[in-house]
């Protein structure tokens, strides 16, 4: 007998997708981004795919169709038919979900997960980074968030870029919220209204809020203490409390 044999990776791939009907990222999907013109694969589907895609290899759009065939979902693989995801139907796709409500969308996967999961969210850790763009970018959406230049972190100061801060849950290092600013955006003008958007979200203010020395200002630390808040952070050491005491001795 003849035998018709196939040979597929599998890897973390049924694990995510496991992790992902836990959550009900389909389904959350699904409500936000309907499958209107009734395609032959739901937005929800091809979404999770490209999702599946960047947590285990990254690849371009152009990319995941081939990147698909070395695959399967581990449970029903006639809906991973390689030739589905090309970069055509992955591009529309990612227009449909820019456009949108992508902070209910997130909102709700978040919370989803510190549901399912049981996540402590008594204490959650911030940081922000530069995101470099090449190009002129010279006529950008007026309502979006703009390239410009600033304090770059990947040393091009030649370069535009837009700040990008997470935050990040003390127990499993869970992402729970971020917050994309302008380019020219000092790093130390953003805990405020990060500050208020976590406290809106978890829904209280006994957490602690950790960042690094940017967040160090009377005016950061005041905002956070005047409304019941808790932090930890690091002191600069150019602060005056914080410098060396140097004794000097006087010869006549």
């Amino acid at each position: 007998m003849k035998l018709d044999t196939k040979v597929k990776k599998v890897g973390v791939v049924p694990l995510i997708h496991h992790y992902m009907k836990e959550m009900g990222l389909h389904d959350i999907f699904d409500r936000y981004i309907p499958n209107t013109n009734k395609a032959e694969l739901k937005p929800a589907q091809v979404l999770c795919t490209m999702i599946t895609n960047i947590m285990v290899e990254t690849k371009p759009l152009y990319k995941i169709e081939e990147w698909a065939t070395d695959y399967t979902d581990g449970k029903a693989e006639e809906q991973l038919l390689a030739k589905k995801y090309n970069d055509d139907r992955c591009a529309r796709m990612s227009d449909l979900l820019y456009n949108a409500d992508r902070h209910s969308i997130i909102t709700e996967a978040v919370a989803s997960a510190i549901r399912v999961y049981s996540i402590e969210t008594n204490a959650v850790h911030n940081d922000s980074t530069s995101i470099t763009f090449c190009g002129a970018y010279e006529e950008q959406s007026l309502g979006a968030v703009q390239l410009e230049h600033g304090h770059n972190k990947d040393y091009r100061p030649d370069l535009k870029q837009i700040v990008f801060g997470l935050n990040i849950t003390e127990d499993g290092h869970i992402p729970i919220g971020y917050h994309l600013y302008d380019g020219s955006t000092a790093d130390i003008t953003t805990h405020q209204t990060n500050w208020n958007s976590l406290r809106k979200f978890i829904a209280e203010e006994e957490f602690i809020y950790i960042a690094d020395c940017k967040l160090h200002s009377h005016d950061n630390l005041h905002h956070i203490h005047s409304h019941g808040g808790t932090f930890i952070t690091l002191v600069p050491k150019n602060i005056k409390e914080v410098k060396p005491t140097v004794i000097g001795t006087t010869f006549a």
